[in-house]
Parts: structure tokens; sequence; C-alpha cells
């Protein structure tokens, strides 16, 4: 019988659920109906979980379940990515404040907090969509109510909650048309089941030790633009000449004495650089494989201080653009706009901390964020929660209308202006991306098979061509009409500036009276994104 939860059990529960989502978490990323790398649900929701569990991974479980809550929501939030990535966050979250105060909790008490954070979860999205994570959670709310009231085992609570969440992801299939389509469940929502299995593990012994190291969150720091944690603050690096060892070796004999190592060979030499806890140690081994050669051993720790103080010193601008973006062209772009830039995008959503850090690190003191995809604007959205008038959000859903909204803004207007006049602007954007099948699938009418190159529009049938030439006719009969006047294309990684310049020769004889423009993005995942105006 689980009558009363002590800090024992709920740190079992969460970490339960942390282990079985690194198992599952596959299983999740196979349920994304859009044959895409859209976000990689799975992988967003674990690593929500892993900052989650950096943040109670050694607390003694003799805490309050209050603390334990808290800590755990801190670390699920700041390390949240991706809207399903939220609203776990939330849910999380929901729960620490059902057990704020608490050095115990009973079983009506832990239900109450559980449902608590479902409240949470709906709270943190402004407009619910069926089929959802949040369908399967209010099943949960619901199909459970009147059960919490009788029952006094927690883990029958869990139980319960279970099976109705299963019933609840069923039904999403119907309740989402491109789920029934892909004839596939909601992946959000079976990520929700998933971590409540996972916390009746961890509830009723389940739980194995975990192998994978983790990282608080909050000791990641950042010194020269090199990461580091706390653990490690001593950057070593040293030449052995002549070595007597391979570099095989070396990397096999250090990888327990520290993190971030790059260990290079060369002609009779090894070039080593480690973040180490004990540098001496490192160079004593280091010693008896060869003659050691520039040495040199920082402090990352004084180095991020001396960091922060200058950046204290710069004066930093009132109002500036924070963009997520990948490769280094659409870095480029935007930079030339006076925008500063935190990587990511498609299937590299970045966390709510990665948002805060770039924050921290930018030039301005207040922000309007350009998310510049649809599975980045909740996290943007949980920051802005978190900092207030700091954080203004155009809610862009791709780098053109980024782009776009970007060369609307203006340093001499005032923060409502320069939102009105981005937003208009994202607005007067018709885009369009090309990728390719990772899996066969239907997306509504369209019959997709794996490596098919696929247009993508909004309000529009997926394209799906074996032949890209023929899928990039197609996107371009649906966003070119009779006022189009210009058409900007930006190639990827995977295509060459010839081979897209041989496009556009044979675009411009189709369409004469539309002006070709062409910037190298190097956005991986797409090998053209394209816009129309």
């Amino acid at each position: 019988m689980y009558n009363v939860i002590d800090g024992v059990y709920f740190k079992n529960m969460l970490t339960g659920a942390y282990q079985l989502f690194q198992e599952k978490y596959e299983i999740i990323n196979q349920l994304n109906v859009f044959p895409v790398p859209d976000g990689d649900t799975g992988n967003n929701m674990l690593n929500t979980l892993k900052s989650m569990y950096s943040m109670i991974a050694e607390e003694n479980t003799d805490q309050p379940v209050g603390i334990l809550a808290e800590k755990a929501a801190a670390g699920a939030i700041m390390g949240a990515r991706g809207n399903s990535g939220v609203i776990l966050s939330q849910i999380i979250h929901g729960i620490s404040r059902g057990l704020h105060g608490k050095k115990t909790a009973s079983c009506g008490q832990m239900s109450k907090a559980f449902q608590y954070g479902i409240l949470y979860a709906y709270r943190a999205v402004t407009k619910p969509v069926e089929g959802t994570i949040l369908s399967v959670a209010r099943g949960i709310a619901k199909g459970t109510r009147e059960f919490i009231r009788t029952e006094t085992d927690f883990s029958k609570i869990l139980e319960a909650s279970i099976a109705c969440g299963n019933e609840a992801l069923a039904r999403t299939p119907e309740q989402l048309q491109i789920l029934k389509d892909a004839n596939v469940v909601d992946a959000g929502g079976q990520g929700l089941i998933f971590f409540l299995m996972g916390c009746l593990n961890g509830l009723t012994g389940q739980v194995e030790d975990i192998k994978v190291e983790v990282k608080p969150v909050i000791s990641r720091l950042e010194a020269k633009g090199e990461s580091f944690s706390i653990e490690y603050p001593y950057c070593t690096e040293f030449i052995i000449s002549p070595c007597k060892v391979r570099a095989k070796e070396v990397r096999k004999k250090l990888s327990a004495w520290g993190e971030s190592m790059i260990v290079a060979e060369g002609d009779n030499l090894v070039k080593v650089h480690i973040h180490a806890q004990r540098p001496g140690h490192v160079l004593d081994m280091a010693a008896d494989w060869g003659t050691l050669h520039d040495i040199k051993c920082d402090n990352m720790v004084d180095q991020f201080h001396k960091n922060k103080e200058k950046q204290q010193k710069l004066v930093k601008k009132p109002l500036g653009i924070l963009t997520v973006v990948s490769g280094d062209g659409w870095t480029e772009l935007f930079r030339k706009l006076g925008a500063d830039v935190v990587s990511g995008g498609q299937s590299m959503n970045p966390s709510v901390q990665e948002l805060n850090n770039g924050m921290d690190n930018g030039n301005y003191d207040k922000y309007i964020i350009l998310p510049n995809n649809k599975n980045i604007i909740l996290a943007a959205q949980q920051l802005q929660k978190m900092l207030g008038e700091k954080v203004h959000i155009v809610p862009s859903t791709n780098p053109m209308e980024g782009l776009a909204a970007a060369m609307a803004f203006s340093e001499e207007n005032t923060l409502e202006e320069n939102l009105s006049a981005m937003k208009e602007r994202v607005s007067e954007i018709t885009s369009a991306m090309i990728t390719t099948a990772v899996r066969d699938s239907i997306v509504g009418k369209s019959v997709i098979h794996k490596d098919d190159f696929m247009g993508i529009t909004r309000n529009h049938e997926v394209i799906a061509k074996k032949d890209f030439a023929e899928c990039l006719d197609g996107v371009l009969k649906i966003i070119i009409n009779d006022e189009t006047e210009i058409v900007t294309v930006y190639y990827g990684d995977t295509l060459s500036e010839e081979e897209c310049r041989k496009e556009l020769d044979r675009l411009e004889e189709t369409y004469p009276d539309v002006t070709f423009e062409m910037y190298d993005g190097g956005q991986p995942l797409y090998p053209m994104f394209i816009s129309a105006e």
C-alpha cells in the first residue's frame, strides 16, 4: 500500500519516469505523423526529463516532497524543448505547486497535485487542439475524478490514470484527421502515458540505477565561447611528443578524468584538450606516455566571472531581436540585421534555458523573439512568463517569416510600433519548404514514399515527387500568383550553389515577370526554403 508519499517514493517516481523515457523515446519519435523530422517529440520530452532529473539526482531523499518537486520543476522548465516538452514541464510544475510546503503527501494530496499539473498544462497553451497530449491529459483528469475520492493507494491511482489515458490516447486519431490518415496515435499523448508508467515503475520498486551521466542544467557556464561544468573547471591543454601510446589509448585512459575532451594525433605526437577536475593528475598520467610541451591550464570559472564583469560594463541597447535559426547562411543574414542568434530549428529545438542564455549573453536589455518554428513558440512563451516585459514574441513559423519581420524592425520605433510592423510583415510573406520524406506515409490525400521530395506550403496538400525539379515546380504553382514580383530561395547544406542556380535559370524562363533571388541558407534537412511576395 502506498498511502503516504515521502521523499524516497517521490524521487523514485520521477527517476522511474526518466528511466522509462530513455528506453521508449524512439517509439514516440516514430509516432510523429508528419514524415519530416519535425521537432522529434521523443527527444524533446526525454531532454526535458533529463534536465528535471539533473536537479534531483544528488538530492537526499529525506527532503520534503515539496522541496524535491520544486527542484524537479525548475529543471524541467529550464530544459523544456518543443511543444510537448514545454507541456510536460508544466505538468511537473503544476505537481510541484500542488505539493508546495508538504513534507509528505497523502494519496489524496498526491492525486490532487497530479490533477493540478494537468490544469497547469492547459494554461500553458493558448489554443488547445483536440487529439493532442492535452486531450489525453484531460481524459486522465476526467476519468480518474471519482476514483481519487475513494482510493487510498497511490499506485492504484496511477494504474487508473494509465488506463484512462490509454482510452483517451486511442481516441486521438478520431479527433485529429492527420493522425487518422497516418494510422497513429498522438506522439505527445503517448509520451504522457510513458511518464505515468515510469512514475508507477519507480513507486513500486522497479527503478534501476541510471547509467547515463547527467550534469545539472544550472551548472553549465561559458568562458571564451567554451561551455563547461563547474565540476570540471580547468581547461587543460598539452602536447605529448614523442608519444609512446596511440591517441586511441590516450582517449580511453583520460575519459574518466574530465569532459569536452579532444585528442588529436600527429606525426609522433598527440595533442590533448580536456576540461579536468584535477589537471595535475591528468598531467602526471600524460608524463608517463612521453615528453610534455606547450602546457596550458586555465581556470574557466575565473574566466567566466571576468567575462561577466566585462559584459556588465558594456552598455546594452534597449531593444533588439533574438532569433532561432540553423545554418551559417541564415545566421549571417540575421546578424547583418543586428539580431542575436540562438542555434536551432527543425529537430534541434533550443530549450528555455538556451533561449534565456541567448538573452543573457546578448546585446540588448529587452528582446523580440523570432522562434522561426512552430515547435519553438511555446518555449519562447514559457520564457516570457518567467521574464515578463523583457520578452516579446512575433510568432514566426519559419526563417523566411522571421527574416521579413527582422527587416521591418527599427531601433527608432517603440516596442508597440515594432511588434505591429513585424507581425504585419510576416502576414505578407508566402513561404514554402522542400524536404525529403523519412518514411512512407499518407498526409491528407498525398501518398508519400520514403526519400520522396516533399513540397510543404501552408493550407495546401503536401506535394510528393521523386524528382526535385518537379517538386519545386509544384510548389511554385501554389505560391506564385499574378501579383508576385519577387521569389527568394535559400538553398540548404545538401544543395550546391551551382545546382540551385541551374534551377533558377530554368524558372526564370517559365516566369519571365518574376525576379528570382538566391541565398546560401545552409540549413540542414531542407534542400530549399522559398518565399514569394
